[in-house]
Formats: structure tokens, sequence, C-alpha cells
């Protein structure tokens, strides 16, 4: 069972009605000076050894370089619901006629390529009729959702720009407990809003996403920060800004750049991500469970239905066998699977060790496409990966 947060958790775009609610501000300042030219090593986009990491040298070097690639996304979500009827019209069988309702929503990105490809969050996105991306130097543009995608919250836009400021996407595996970041982005609508902080923890598990191993950061992020980067010392990208503990002060959540570059790949190339499957709800092996299947209680994932005609379903996976490891790994929990299939593609082979009536064996099973309408319930309820 994933580890649930004192109080809730939020994720970071900012929803405005429109005509009401607390207006949020775009500023629009004078273009800034050009940016320093790009250093061929992104590593050393940022002077080595400007002496304490939280000095203003440091910083503000860093924040000149990453911030001309961070932009505000505005966002217009319409749509036509009944309109309410009063008692009387009620009483009478009155039909209410349709009326438009538009919403208003602020958040955050950044730019990883110079003709105008954008990351960000697909809840920023996620339903937006109209998107206006603004940039550093205030230049406002229309974008395009390429593709999006709900499993990891992960959505690339694109506008129709020329030689942008880039940022890169680091490898989030070599990122250590403590290391300084910097975040930038447009809290409450306040763009080019920097905070700074250290890496909280690694692979952290929310209830909010069951697909993400999170970084959690102290750097303070807010709600309409969703989308902008989490940047090291070096200049590079090493999360998405995504969520925070509403009742809680410096705890927030960004999704690993290891995570979200494969994520990035394909849905510049497809439009969407083909995620790999193998046709399995699982469960947590509980005292309990284990005592009703009469089934020995191990570290473990119990199998709770297998689909038919699945990957697993063809390996000869069954309903009550206990998943023990994947490739050797040891899976003790339906995240680890979880995380470890989301990294894999489409063909590739999984050996799983699974225990059946007290015996072990070990079955490759040759992963899957996931189908679109395939639901991916709470691990606690089963999950599919």
């Amino acid at each position: 069972m994933r580890r649930q947060l004192l109080g809730y958790l939020v994720v970071l775009s900012i929803g405005l009605a429109a005509g009401g609610g607390m207006a949020y501000m775009c500023a629009q300042p004078p273009a800034p000076a050009a940016p320093p030219a790009a250093a061929p090593d992104a590593r050393q986009a940022v002077p080595a050894g400007a002496g304490n990491p939280m000095g203003t040298t440091l910083i503000a070097d860093l924040v000149q370089h990453a911030a001309p690639a961070v932009v505000n996304i505005d966002t217009v979500t319409r749509e036509r619901r009944p309109a309410m009827l009063d008692p009387f019209q009620q009483f009478f069988g009155g039909e209410a006629p349709a009326q438009e309702y538009v919403q208003k929503g602020v958040g955050s990105g950044f730019v990883i390529d110079p003709s105008g490809i954008i990351v960000t969050n697909n809840h920023v996105v996620k339903g937006a009729s109209q998107l206006t991306v603004t940039l550093d130097d205030g230049r406002k543009f229309p974008g395009k959702v390429l593709g999006r995608d709900p499993g990891t919250d992960v959505a690339v836009v694109k506008i129709d720009g020329q030689n942008l400021p880039t940022l890169p996407l680091g490898e989030s595996h070599n990122v250590r407990v403590g290391e300084w970041v910097v975040a930038i982005g447009s809290p409450l609508g306040l763009s080019k809003t920097v905070t700074a902080g250290i890496v909280s923890a690694l692979n952290r598990d929310v209830s909010i996403n069951e697909r993400v191993s999170f970084l959690q950061t102290d750097a303070a992020i807010n709600p309409g920060n969703s989308g902008g980067p989490l940047v090291n010392m070096a200049g590079q990208v090493i999360g998405i800004n995504t969520a925070i503990a509403a009742q809680a002060q410096g705890i927030g959540f960004a999704i690993p750049s290891d995570t979200a570059r494969a994520i990035v790949d394909q849905l510049r190339s497809k439009g969407k991500v083909e995620r790999a499957w193998i046709g399995v709800s699982i469960a947590e092996l509980t005292p309990e469970r284990a005592e009703q299947l009469f089934t020995k209680l191990e570290p473990g994932i119990l199998v709770r239905q297998v689909v038919s005609d699945g990957p697993a379903a063809r390996a000869g996976l069954r309903d009550g066998d206990v998943i023990l490891e994947a490739d050797g790994r040891k899976v003790e929990k339906p995240a680890d699977l979880i995380h470890y299939l989301s990294n894999k593609r489409v063909g590739e082979k999984v050996n799983l060790l699974v225990s059946r009536e007290g015996q072990r064996k070990t079955l490759g099973v040759t992963l899957g496409a996931m189908p679109d309408n395939a639901q991916v319930p709470a691990p606690e309820e089963g999950a599919e990966p």
C-alpha cells in the first residue's frame, strides 16, 4: 500500500472561473539582456567553484542561464452545461437551456527544443480549448498540444518559435538527497518566480500517481508551478514540478527527468504513449489475503486476476500466483512492479519468479501494449501493470 501523506495533495496548476475569484498576474517586462551563449557541456553551464552553493553569485548565474527557457502557460477551457433552473421552473418541468462556462487556468513549462517544443504537466493542458504561451521576454504564442500522458501527468506543447533558449533534461538517477535545486515558474500566475531548496527524498511514492516515484523537494512551489522545471546546479532539469502536500510546508513533488524523458520522446514522435503491459490485476499480499487463499505469506505481490489472452496468460501466469521477483529484482508491493515495467518497451521479455502452491517457478512474459481502455485501479484495490 502506498504511503498516505498527512493532509492531501494538490496539483499545481491554477483554475480561475472567468469573471470571478482571485485574479492572477502575468508580468510583461521589457526583454532582458540576451542570455549567455550555451555551453558545449550542459554541466558547465554554471561556473564551477563559485563558493557556497546558496551564494547569490551562483544562484544568479544559474537563473540567468535557465530562466529564459521557462514559460508561462495560460489556458481557457469551455464547457457547455445545462443552466440551473429556479424552483418555479423546476415545478412546471421546465428544460434548462445549455450555457457555456469558461474556466481560465495558469501553469508553467520549459522549452527543450529551439523550434518551440515545450514540456509541461498533463493536468495543466487537459481539456483546454485555447493555450497561450508567454516566453521569458514577454512574447506570446498560441500553443498546440502534441500529446499528453495522463498516466505520468506529462504533456508536450508546440509553439511556432525559432532559436528559442532551451533547458536540457538531466539524469535524475544520479541525483542525491541534499543536492541544491532551483524551481522556476508561475506560482499564482506570478511569472518568473525563482525559489531554491534541496532534494529532500528520492523515489517517493504518493497517492496522486501510481506510475511515478517522485523527487521530493523543499524548494517553495505553489499552484501555478505545475509543469515548471526543477533545476540542479549544473543547469539541468532533473524534475517537473507537479504537486504539493496541501497541509504542510516545504513538501513538494516533481516527476523525475528519467521518467519524463521516455514519455516526452513518444509524445513528440507518436502523440501518445505506448505503455508496456503484462495484463494482470495485482494487490499487496496481506496476512488476511494469504489466509483466505491458503497461501504462504511472503514478500511479494498477489495476482488477483489474469486478463484472458493477455501477455501474462500466454506465459502461464494464474490467478492466486504470488510474484516475488522481476528479472531478479524483488517486488514486494504493486508499485515496485509497476515502476519497473514503466521503463520497459513493448516486445521486451520479463522473467517473473512466482510462488504457486508452495512451489517456485520462473515464467517469461513478452510485454504487450496496454489497451486504451485498460483500467488502472489503485494498488489497494488491485492494479494493472
